[in-house]
């Protein structure tokens, strides 16, 4: 299997995901980071993005933008799709972020069964402590 660019249908999902809804997830969905893997729902990811965004607002770090994204077919059923985000960062360099989604087609449109987030955010947005004298 090989990664290539986006199927329209894909890419009409993916739009969709951009603009935030929540109802594209199936319930749960199985997130996964560097530092955990838990299964969540939709609500409860719902609940956790106001914490999130002020996590990226304390860190000086705008908007996300999607930057690149790509597929793999599996079957008929599933679909891998990698994706990167960028946003600019008020001290230095942009942020970066990719992840991973494992889709599966229900009926006409396709749901995120498992979320792979490549990075672990609560890391890479808390600033480094300053060493103790």
């Amino acid at each position: 299997m090989t990664w290539t660019p986006l199927d329209a249908d894909v890419a009409a999902f993916m739009a969709e995901y951009d603009s935030g809804s929540l109802h594209l997830f199936a319930s749960p969905f199985l997130a996964l980071d560097p530092a955990r893997a838990v299964a969540v729902t939709p609500a409860q990811l719902g609940a956790a993005l106001p914490a999130r965004r002020a996590m990226f607002d304390r860190a000086g770090v705008g908007p996300l933008q999607r930057t690149t994204t790509r597929q793999q077919r599996l079957d008929d059923k599933h679909i891998l799709v990698g994706a990167a985000w960028s946003a600019d960062r008020t001290s230095g360099e942009p942020f970066t972020t990719t992840a991973t989604l494992l889709l599966r087609r229900e009926d006409t449109t396709f749901q995120i069964m498992v979320y792979l987030n490549h990075t672990d955010l609560a890391a890479a947005l808390t600033p480094p402590t300053e060493p103790q004298p």
